[in-house]
């Protein structure tokens, strides 16, 4: 079934097992710039699962505030014991581990010495960057040559230099950041001068058994900058110094490129297949695709097609570290979806520990089925919610006989409404995953059914897990009765088309930009207001991007730092939030996205035991604290 990419592949020294491996990424779980047990762990489960090679997120080779200490740093010789703690791990498990080597230039932080080729201004760090001299240059080339050496004695089995994403290399390759007119630019064999210095020096510095490759940045999402064209005449001029070429997009400088490499549903799946079959056209040595592809059918059929000769797969083996095996064994619907909720990239960009929106176990070693075994006990799970099903599933896995209730007639609880809009619809594979696996363990699920009495003299539960979510307050708006108030609740019962519906949100996040975007699909002129500084505040940027774009793309209307005054007139009143004048809306009926309130399990029958309450009836959160509570609050029940 999975005939191309079973297909082993020579890079260079190295001969991978397949064609799917785990590239660069951060998994937030190193500290003070060491591997962890957690950090070490994480890589010895992926590489146990099938992962061809692993690269570590860019390690800075010289001190830089770009890269804190929850990722690794190759700045002096005490990294090495912690590589090779790493390496033998995935050697344990038959895998192979590579470092990826980068120098931010013009995409640092802080500091006297942020450089670039060129002057620039960064979007994103908000730094002006100078030109960088020839005694800084020297000294980069001799830098990268010291941390490829400890790549070696830390016994690693590569080297990946960073060419990407508008950091130093990527920055003199990208027309829209090398604007010299010295031996470093200009020319098309000058820009690809200091690019070679490097490789040559980490080339000297390594082992010959040792790989090495490039991450190359091919195209920079931004007018005037790298393309896909461009990017492959220096794959041709590159490649006889490397061993692969790995190909991605962006440019960490400019605020939107900075977030589209890792762009969030609705993204197509295999969005950078055509970026790398143009740079597979110049080239003979084997390149590397990345972009949402989530599934081993995808990443078949990218190695058939000829887009590419090996496949990356971050997220989705974040998800799921199993999806290798899974899929190799028939069992692909098995796999726990990677849903593109980029909670993963903003956790990282927010300097956290990896954190996953629907696999709370990432980062942590233990499986739940060597838990204590909680055969022949029962439990009552009420809510059917992210965080009821997760629970149900959790417990019955350690073999405890569940029952699980929701006064809905369908899974999912308040996950159903807020993922109606096109853009985040995809979110309901997690529900269908969930629902499928309470089936497979035997879990009874009675919908439409109150928690009551009868409910738990008939389960007789020795534990009962509260899940049954949040309620959203309705705070009075003062006024007439003029512009109708719709009921959140029962949305798409309720007759929306050719009217001009206000959605004003106290809360922040994205949950008013989704409900505009649903009305606007079902025919409506949604208007979003907010007391917030902006729509979405609060989101990660990684989502909060894509989802603004996503609202001027449909043409929304948005009017941010107001409050709701009153209804009066067929109007919304608005106050500004920071003082100023008042403002009127005419429309014709609006929502308020209020506060949300834990539904909680009171005033009920008499609990027979202990009742343990988690996400949303424990405080609103989001999803992913709905699995991580399931996980942290069951997990531990004997």
């Amino acid at each position: 079934m999975y005939e191309h990419i079973e297909q082993p592949l020579q890079v260079g020294p190295l001969q991978l097992r397949r064609r799917v491996y785990l590239p660069a990424h951060q998994p937030g779980l190193a500290k003070d710039g060491k591997p962890t047990e957690e950090y070490i762990a994480y890589h010895r489960a992926r590489a146990r699962a099938g992962a061809a090679m692993q690269v570590t997120g860019a390690n800075p080779i010289s001190p830089s505030a770009e890269w804190s200490g929850i990722c690794l740093w190759n700045i002096d010789d005490s990294i090495i014991p912690g590589y090779r703690a790493v390496a033998q791990a995935v050697h344990e498990e038959g895998g192979l581990f590579l470092a990826q080597l980068a120098h931010p230039g013009p995409t640092e932080f802080e500091g006297r010495e942020v450089f670039g080729p060129s002057l620039d201004f960064s979007e994103v760090s908000q730094q002006v960057a100078v030109p960088a001299s020839r005694e800084q240059l020297a000294k980069v080339v001799a830098d990268y040559a010291a941390a490829a050496r400890r790549c070696a004695e830390g016994n690693l089995d590569g080297v990946e230099i960073s060419m990407a994403h508008g950091l130093l290399l990527g920055a003199f390759l990208s027309p829209l950041m090398n604007h010299r007119d010295d031996e470093y630019g200009g020319s098309f064999e000058n820009i690809l001068r200091l690019p070679r210095e490097v490789l040559r020096a980490v080339k000297e510095a390594i082992s010959p058994n040792m790989a090495l490759g490039i991450r190359l940045g091919a195209d920079d999402l931004v007018p005037g900058g790298m393309t896909p064209q461009l990017a492959a005449e220096v794959a041709r001029a590159l490649e006889p110094e490397v061993d692969y070429i790995s190909v991605m997009v962006g440019n960490n400088n400019r605020r939107e490129a900075r977030v589209k490499h890792w762009a969030p549903t609705p993204m197509e799946h295999g969005g950078f297949r055509d970026v790398g079959r143009e740079v597979c056209r110049q080239v003979s040595k084997p390149v590397a695709i990345v972009g949402r592809i989530t599934e081993l059918s995808m990443a078949d059929d990218i190695i058939r097609s000829g887009d590419a000769d090996l496949v990356g797969m971050v997220r989705a083996q974040i998800a799921d570290a199993q999806l290798i095996p899974l899929s190799l064994k028939g069992e692909a619907a098995k796999v726990r979806p990677c849903v593109g909720a980029n909670v993963c990239v903003d956790t990282l960009l927010a300097d956290k520990p990896l954190r996953c929106m629907v696999n709370p176990d990432v980062g942590d070693s233990r499986l739940v089925e060597q838990l204590p075994s909680l055969s022949g006990r029962s439990a009552l799970v009420v809510g059917g919610g992210p965080a009821g099903l997760e629970s149900a599933r959790r417990l019955a896995l350690r073999g405890a006989e569940v029952t699980l209730i929701d006064r809905n007639e369908r899974l999912g609880g308040a996950m159903l409404q807020w993922t109606n809009s096109v853009s985040r619809r995809e979110f309901r594979d997690i529900i269908t995953w969930q629902a499928d696996r309470l089936e497979e363990l035997g879990v009874t699920l009675r919908l439409g059914t109150e928690f009551s009495a009868d409910v738990v003299r008939e389960v007789e539960p020795d534990h009962i897990v509260a899940a049954a979510g949040a309620a959203m307050r309705q705070s009075a708006v003062p006024g007439d009765a003029s512009v109708e108030l719709l009921p959140l609740q029962d949305l798409e019962n309720v007759e929306v088309s050719g009217r001009r519906i206000v959605v004003h949100d106290v809360m922040g996040r994205l949950g008013a930009v989704w409900l505009a975007e649903r009305l606007k699909e079902r025919g409506a002129s949604p208007v979003i207001t907010t007391s917030r500084l902006h729509a979405g505040e609060g989101e990660g940027v990684s989502t909060l991007y894509p989802a603004l774009r996503r609202v001027a793309e449909l043409g929304i209307e948005t009017h941010s730092q107001v409050e709701l005054k009153e209804v009066s007139d067929g109007s919304l009143c608005l106050s500004g939030s920071f003082g100023g004048a008042d403002s009127r809306i005419q429309c014709d009926a609006y929502i308020n996205l209020d506060l949300l309130v834990p539904n909680r399990l009171v005033g009920g029958p008499a609990l027979p035991g202990p009742m343990t309450t988690v996400g949303d009836a424990a405080r609103p959160r989001d999803v992913a604290s709905a699995f991580a509570d399931a996980r942290e609050l069951t997990d531990v029940l004997l």
